[in-house]
């Protein structure tokens, strides 16, 4: 029985040095790559230092309402009545887990009346 085998790894690419690396001078065979050259958003290293930059964690935060935001009406209960006393509805609840994580649930409750 013939066994089939992967096919040969493409071949390493020379290696570059991490000062030497630039995306200017890199050339493509295919003429559909387009390089944009982009604000830098980080401020410039000097003389032996590290710059991580990162997106601002606090710029898109939603924040939760305030005490004094009181909802008047809601909607009504997602309920409907079986007739004889039984009745179906639809509810959401939350639970702590083991471990400390929180369950978000939508539930799908049965009452009957006896």
């Amino acid at each position: 029985m013939p066994v089939d085998l992967p096919p040969d790894p493409p071949a390493a690419s020379a290696p570059q040095e991490a000062e030497t690396f630039d995306l200017a001078t890199i050339r493509h065979k295919d003429s559909s790559l387009d390089l944009h050259i982009r604000k830098r958003r980080c401020p410039v290293a000097t003389g032996g230092e590290i710059v991580v930059c990162a997106p601002d964690p606090e710029e898109n935060r939603v924040r939760p309402l305030p005490d004094t935001y009181k909802v008047e009406e809601g909607l009504p209960p997602a309920r409907i009545s079986l007739g004889d006393g039984a009745s179906l509805d639809v509810h959401v609840e939350s639970a702590v887990m083991p471990g400390g994580t929180v369950s978000n649930r939508v539930m799908v409750g049965l009452k009957l009346g006896f």
